[in-house]
C-alpha cells in the first residue's frame, strides 16, 4: 500500500495544523493511500497540540504516527488506540557522523572503522522487546555513510529513509538564531517564523583527512591553516570535486546528509538483505 509521509520530524515550530493533517487524508482517501504523521520531539506545550492532530489522524485511512518523543508516544498509545506506532529516526540511536567515512589514520592509527559505527539501537533484542511492550509495530531507520550492521533475524518491521539521512537535531536552532542580539540567539525559540524554509547551509567537515586538506591549491587569503589549533576552517570551500571533506547541510535545527553513487545503492542491497525491511521511504528533498 502507497503511503503520504506528513509533517517533520524534528522541529515542534513546524507542526502541521488540524487543517493541513484533514487535507492530507482527504487526499489520501481519494488516492487510496495510507497516512502517516511524522511527528518531532516536542516541550509539554507542543505536546497539547499534538494531541489535537492525533484526534484528527485517527480518522483517516489506515493511520500511523512516526514518534521521536516518548511523552508523546505515551499519549499516543494510551488515548489513540487506532493509531499504528512506527519509532522515529530520532529514538533510534545511529553513529550518523558524515566524517566517519573519511577518518585518516591520525584518528585510528591506520585501522578500518570498527563494524560497531553500523550499528543502531533496533539492533538490540532487548530494545525491540520494550518496542514491543510498548506498542511500537514498525521502527524506521537511516543508512549511514559508512554502512549499516544487520538488525536480526527477529526484527520489528522496518523502513529506510533514502537519499537524505539525520546527523544530529536539537532545540537551540543557529538558523533561528541568526541576527537575533546575544541574550537570545543560543536559547530554545519560544516562537519560529522558519526561516529554515528559505535557508539551507552547505558545510564541510574539513577536520578529516587534515594532510590532504592542507595540501588543496585554494585563493590567496581564502585558507585558514587546518594545523592551527583554533582555525580548522576555510572562509571559502575548495571545489567539491578535489576536496576529500565530506560535506552534509543544515536545514534549521538539523543536519543531514545525502546518499549518493555507491553508497546509495548499498543501502538499497542492505534493505534488500534485510528480511525486516519492508518499506522505502522516497525523500525527494531535504526532509525538513
Amino acid at each position: 500500500m502507497r503511503r503520504l509521509l506528513f509533517g517533520v520530524e524534528f522541529c515542534q515550530h513546524l507542526i502541521p495544523s488540524v487543517d493541513d493533517v484533514r487535507a492530507a487524508a482527504a487526499l489520501c482517501a481519494d488516492r487510496g493511500w495510507g497516512l502517516t504523521l511524522l511527528s518531532s520531539y516536542v516541550t509539554d506545550a507542543f505536546l497539547a497540540k499534538y494531541a489535537e492532530l492525533l484526534a484528527e489522524l485517527e480518522t483517516a485511512s489506515d493511520p500511523e504516527l512516526v514518534v521521536n518523543d516518548w511523552g508523546l508516544l505515551r499519549l499516543a498509545r494510551r488515548e489513540h488506540p487506532g493509531v499504528t506506532l512506527v519509532l522515529g529516526r530520532g529514538l533510534n540511536r545511529q553513529v550518523r557522523d558524515p566524517r566517519l567515512p573519511d577518518v585518516g589514520p591520525e584518528h585510528l592509527g591506520g585501522d578500518a572503522p570498527p563494524a560497531a559505527w553500523g550499528g543502531s539501537s533496533i539492533g538490540s533484542a532487548a530494545f525491540r522487546a520494550l518496542l514491543r511492550r510498548l506498542g511500537v509495530t514498525r521502527v524506521a531507520t537511516d543508512v549511514p555513510l559508512q554502512g549499516a550492521m544487520p538488525i536480526g533475524a527477529d526484527g520489528l518491521p522496518g523502513q529506510v529513509h533514502l537519499p537524505w539521512g539525520m546527523v544530529a537535531s536539537g532545540r537551540i536552532c543557529m538558523v533561528n538564531a541568526y541576527g537575533k542580539p546575544p541574550s537570545v540567539r543560543l536559547v530554545p525559540p519560544m516562537v519560529c517564523d522558519a526561516p529554515c524554509r528559505r535557508y539551507t547551509l552547505n558545510l564541510r567537515a574539513p577536520w578529516t583527512r587534515r594532510e590532504e586538506a592542507n595540501a588543496l591549491p585554494v585563493a590567496d587569503g581564502a585558507f585558514i591553516p587546518l594545523t592551527k589549533l583554533l582555525n580548522r576552517r576555510r572562509n571559502e570551500l575548495p571545489d567539491v570535486q578535489a576536496d576529500p571533506a565530506p560535506r552534509f547541510l543544515q536545514k534549521g535545527n538539523t543536519h543531514f546528509y545525502r546518499l549518493e553513487g555507491p553508497a546509495l545503492s548499498r543501502a538499497l542491497a542492505w534493505a534488500d538483505a534485510e528480511a525486516s525491511i519492508d518499506r522505502i521511504v522516497v525523500e525527494l528533498d531535504v526532509p525538513m
